[in-house]
């Protein structure tokens, strides 16, 4: 008779990263998920989708307000943005970091692709934008403040509708911002 040993037990899965869990509590704190208010839900998505609309346009009144210089600084401003998006489209793609509808989590609210979330290109591309008036518009200018809002609530807006979770939008800030601050600094150089 033999006697066969019995199977060994399978390791568990390994825990998440600790970030990831955190990310996960955050989205459940912020995001609108399966259970979105509708009007929330309607405000999130007009905002994830238009919100450039009212950046582009107080940097347009920026410009026109501040003649020559101002129209300069906006072109300045726009390649710094497209530099950036693509940076961020780049590492996105390279780190495939799932989004919270990809993971059932959420429904596609704003019918977004399945590429990486991390970094947020919205979050990325305004931070650059908000770091880069930054250092030419006085710190009490109202435009300033408006495009700060403009950033935040899009900021919630992405997430609230499912698209990204708050550290894929904290970390497009992050880097958009200090991206928009350094160019300008070489710009102004």
């Amino acid at each position: 008779m033999t006697v066969q040993a019995a199977p060994a037990a399978r390791p568990p899965a390994p825990a998440a990263p600790a970030w990831q869990a955190l990310d996960r509590r955050l989205f459940a704190w912020v995001g609108g998920g399966h259970a979105a208010r509708p009007h929330m839900l309607a405000l999130a998505c007009a905002l994830g989708r238009w919100s450039w609309v009212p950046l582009l346009a107080l940097m347009t009144a920026v410009a026109l307000r501040d003649g020559a210089n101002g129209l300069w600084v906006l072109g300045q401003c726009l390649a710094v943005a497209a530099l950036v998006q693509l940076a961020s489209k780049r590492l996105a793609r390279r780190w495939c970091a799932q989004r919270p509808f990809m993971l059932g989590l959420s429904p596609n609210h704003l019918r977004h692709s399945a590429r990486g979330g991390f970094p947020s290109t919205h979050a990325t591309v305004m931070g650059a934008v908000l770091g880069f008036m930054a250092l030419h518009l006085p710190a009490g200018d109202p435009a300033l403040a408006g495009m700060a809002l403009t950033v935040i609530t899009t900021g919630w807006a992405r997430v609230y509708a499912g698209a990204h979770f708050p550290l894929d939008v904290l970390g497009g800030l992050v880097f958009g911002g200090l991206s928009g601050l350094a160019l300008a600094a070489v710009w102004a150089g």
